[in-house]
């Protein structure tokens, strides 16, 4: 990971301006309708980049804790950032340096991230970040099919990796689009699935009616 932070960090103003050349709201059209049903909360953006999408989160009420370890790409993300957006300094699997408040987040954010990380790093992380979904929260994912970047390196992913990690950890994913979505950058060869994330429900009936469950 440390040579694709570093990667975006020496391209920031490159990969600023191609994230803000795409709309927030297409980009997460696949679970974009939780925020109409949701009352706003706290939120956890991991991968920040460009703020593009907590400044998107923040307009729409939320609180965002916005996590970018490319030094350079934060550093013009926060000259941009809308007022209910806190910017920090960490990364998985580990994202220490969190704010000590909140301890749980109602919606966590992965996109374009996941890929990034080597298979060996993805427990770790999962258990991360299901210790920081709250107990009604979602968590979504953006899975990436496509080819490699030597410059940013990419790992193969799978929604059946995903799911089994969740399992183990308490969490139940579900799959919002099994025919993969077209990228919003135009790239022929690169499609996305997006994986929505929840605690699973226990003897609570609380729980299970806020998740929906039978």
């Amino acid at each position: 990971m440390k040579n694709t932070i570093k990667h975006y960090s020496e391209k920031a103003q490159h990969y600023y301006d191609l994230y803000h050349s795409v709309d927030a709201e297409s980009v997460h059209s696949d679970w974009n309708a939780f925020l109409h049903t949701t009352q706003p909360g706290i939120a956890l953006d991991v991968g920040a980049g460009s703020g593009r999408d907590a400044n998107w989160l923040a307009e729409q009420g939320w609180k965002v804790v916005a996590v970018e370890p490319a030094d350079n790409l934060r550093t013009l993300a926060q000259s941009n950032a809308h007022n209910s957006v806190t910017w920090c300094n960490a990364s998985l699997p580990a994202l220490t340096a969190l704010p000590h408040e909140p301890t749980t987040y109602d919606l966590i954010l992965l996109s374009a991230v996941w890929m990034h990380l080597p298979e060996a790093e993805r427990p770790p992380a999962l258990k991360r970040l299901a210790e920081l979904l709250s107990k009604n929260g979602k968590l979504y994912i953006s899975l990436r099919f496509g080819p490699n970047d030597e410059a940013r390196p990419m790992h193969p992913v799978s929604y059946e990796e995903l799911a089994t990690l969740a399992e183990s950890n308490g969490l139940k994913a579900r799959n919002l689009n099994p025919v993969p979505g077209k990228d919003g950058l135009q790239r022929d060869d690169v499609k996305w699935v997006t994986v929505e994330v929840m605690k699973r429900c226990g003897n609570v009936r609380e729980i299970c009616r806020n998740n929906g469950c039978k």
